[in-house]
């Protein structure tokens, strides 16, 4: 039976006790900033300065605090268990790359910290390690596995390793048949502008991103360029390729013709926004052959195109949001580029080179596919898989063969190879993950919710066992993110299983911000209109309450970094609907955030407070900025790092002091700071696992 949303509403405060938390006491100050002849009062400044003794001191006590409740709740010791046995059981093998007949990949090991290097001679041939995080550990802790680069001829890799989530990334060339490192090149990029590598095509060198030194010989966080190594060279005789004079914030990608003779640089100034093409002919002077305007690519999302043969072909949303496959000849630009593939009814989001031509990886909404092109642009095959997130497509564009990666909510992440002869798939010969669930037990539903201003439909998809009854009460946990364009597809994740098999429910909304449905979808909420993700997510929890999943009273909203700018919207703007936040190294106060160093790259997605327009917008969106006092918001779990590079912990500090002072309803407002962390994207298998348990066990205890 469906309930009317009112009904729905009636029920949020019933049933749900009160915590008498003695939280730790920071006085509320008085400072106050003017912009553009608006007062606009900060109360808790004092908690931007991380060193202070004081800061220091109710951090540390926060976090006491939040750690000592959640680990007395009842049902933590049954979630530390049970994750535990879940994570420590999974092994895959991911990030698959080939070159000259090697192949190379990550491997977990059951209950390993971190994946190991892997390589194989031959794609059925025997592995051997090539690098063990494990052999280059600093002070107990293990590097991570940031990214790598093969060689064009297989023989060795650029290896790029960050340690305890500060993200500082260094570089070093791995021989593939011995596995000696050399050649190391220190802190080259970091959170705040993408790492960047391409081979030349003899594999005797490879242009990287680096920054500058400064006359004091640090290095800073802007003006990033990219620079020239030569193996077996030390770092510091680098020449110089691009980037001088360019934007502060530029942020770059690299790719280079299969014969070295274009070099082809992908610029953003920022974050989320489209780019500018550069390209070397022959090793002459860059040109440009695309700006903005055309709609190509995004930061942080790799190169948006490849080389086929001596043109370059892009994926531009300039003429359809959706993407089109464009190729630029030599000496040519953007504005006489030869369509090679139109758009049609799903998003282009990147296209890979393939032997004898190239695989776009589609998406809808969503769940990916991807198809198969000639070089000129004929279709001939659809990669045969049902919809499902597609984590990569691989290819040797010389020796082949096809190789992808896909995954769902109840499929455990999938290597395989493609055979063209049949248009059919086969396991890679290298072993697949393990899932300790059985897809039988389990249903995965997708949605279309109508959206608030009646625009649009928003995909909402809802994972539980078949067995959880849908009568309003099962805990559900609804999950966005929405911003930069990004694609929040379906993926596995062994720990849910927790959740599920204890009766919960876990939901995600592909809420406008993103990029599921190409730049449209990106645009439609972002900067001005941001709070229509908010909107959306608003949404699609009425659409489960007045669908018999979970009332507001049964309801969480989970999200992480512009996610977890989301989650303070949601419950600042419609505290109502949520019993419950669970928001991860999110950034809260927008009008102080761009003075960051990562901030000042954002503003192209969030704005900027030096205009006096973008301020009133701000204003209004900022989370820590519309706290009201007296108001009854959800129960609150903010998570932080103190090594974040992208969103200073600052934010959450400063969220939570102003909750825990503000709101009326006596649910529990707390704030988790790690001091071993960073901003969550390589954390270890104990980080992961614990994280999970926390987050469960919360949401477990506030919405039963």
């Amino acid at each position: 039976m469906r309930r009317s949303f009112l009904a729905v509403l009636a029920v949020l405060f019933l049933g749900a006790s009160t915590s008498p938390l003695q939280y730790p006491s920071f006085p509320a100050g008085n400072t106050v900033d003017v912009y553009h002849g608006t007062t606009v009062s900060d109360p808790y400044r004092k908690l931007e300065e991380a060193n202070d003794p004081a800061v220091v001191a109710w951090g540390t006590a926060e976090t006491k605090l939040a750690g000592d409740y959640i680990r007395s709740l009842p049902s933590y010791p049954i979630y530390a268990k049970r994750v535990a046995e879940l994570e420590n059981a999974d092994a895959g093998n991911y990030q698959v790359q080939m070159a000259a007949g090697r192949v190379f990949y990550e491997s977990y090991a059951p209950g390993a910290q971190r994946p190991t290097l892997m390589v194989r001679d031959r794609l059925d041939g025997p592995e051997r390690v090539l690098f063990d995080p494990k052999t280059a550990e600093r002070e107990g802790v293990e590097p991570s596995v940031w990214q790598y680069f093969a060689a064009p001829d297989g023989s060795k890799i650029v290896l790029a390793t960050q340690y305890g989530g500060d993200e500082k990334l260094s570089l070093s060339i791995v021989n593939a048949q011995t596995g000696q490192l050399s050649d190391a090149i220190h802190d080259v990029g970091h959170g705040l502008s993408p790492l960047a590598v391409v081979w030349d095509a003899d594999s005797r060198g490879f242009v990287h991103t680096d920054w500058p030194n400064s006359p004091a010989g640090q290095k800073p966080a802007s003006g990033i360029l990219l620079m020239h190594h030569v193996v077996g060279t030390d770092s510091s005789s680098d020449s110089y390729v691009f980037g001088k004079g360019r934007s502060a914030k530029a942020e770059y990608a690299l790719q280079e013709s299969l014969d070295g003779k274009a070099l082809a640089v992908f610029e953003t100034d920022g974050d989320g926004v489209h780019g500018s093409l550069f390209v070397s002919w022959q090793g002459g002077p860059f040109v440009r052959v695309a700006t903005p305007a055309a709609g190509i690519g995004k930061s942080d999302s790799g190169f948006p195109g490849i080389f086929v043969g001596d043109s370059l072909y892009v994926v531009s949303q300039h003429r359809n949001s959706h993407g089109e496959v464009l190729a630029i000849d030599p000496g040519r630009s953007i504005d006489t580029a030869r369509v090679v593939v139109p758009a049609s009814d799903v998003t282009i989001d990147s296209i890979v080179a393939t032997p004898g031509g190239f695989a776009s990886n589609d998406i809808d909404g969503g769940d990916g596919g991807a198809r198969l092109f000639s070089s000129d642009g004929r279709l001939w095959a659809h990669l045969p898989i049902p919809p499902v997130s597609l984590g990569f497509v691989a290819a040797d564009p010389v020796h082949g063969p096809i190789v992808f990666g896909y995954e769902s909510y109840a499929t455990a992440h999938t290597r395989a190879i493609y055979d063209a002869s049949s248009n059919t798939v086969k396991p890679m010969p290298i072993a697949a993950e393990t899932s300790q669930a059985d897809p039988s037990n389990f249903t995965v539903e997708r949605v279309m919710v109508p959206s608030q201003d009646g625009t649009v439909r928003i995909p909402l998809e809802i994972v539980r066992a078949k067995s959880t009854r849908l009568d309003g009460t099962a805990p559900t946990i609804l999950n966005a993110y929405g911003a930069y364009g990004f694609i929040n597809p379906p993926g596995y994740d062994p720990a849910l299983l927790a959740w599920l098999e204890r009766g919960g429910i876990y939901a995600r909304a592909m809420v406008r911000g993103g990029g599921e449905y190409g730049d449209s979808w990106h645009t439609a909420a972002y900067r001005a209109t941001k709070t229509k993700s908010s909107d959306d997510l608003a949404a699609c929890a009425d659409w489960l309450a007045t669908h018999d999943y979970a009332t507001a009273r049964h309801l969480g909203i989970n999200g992480a970094s512009a996610g977890g700018f989301l989650m303070g919207l949601a419950l600042t703007r419609n505290p109502e609907r949520y019993r419950a936040v669970v928001s991860e190294v999110g950034i809260y106060d927008l009008l102080r955030w761009e003075l960051t160093p990562n901030g000042a790259y954002n503003t192209p997605e969030f704005g900027t407070v030096r205009d006096p327009a973008q301020f009133a917008w701000m204003l209004k969106q900022s989370p820590y900025h519309n706290v009201v006092p007296g108001r009854p918001y959800p129960a609150v779990l903010m998570t932080t790092g103190a090594n974040d590079p992208r969103v200073d912990p600052y934010n959450s500090r400063k969220m939570i002091a102003r909750l825990q002072a503000d709101s009326s309803s006596g649910y529990p407002v707390l704030l988790l700071q790690r001091a071993d962390g960073g901003h969550g994207i390589d954390d270890s298998l104990d980080q992961l696992t614990e994280r999970n348990v926390v987050t469960f066990a919360f949401f477990d205890s506030q919405l039963r």
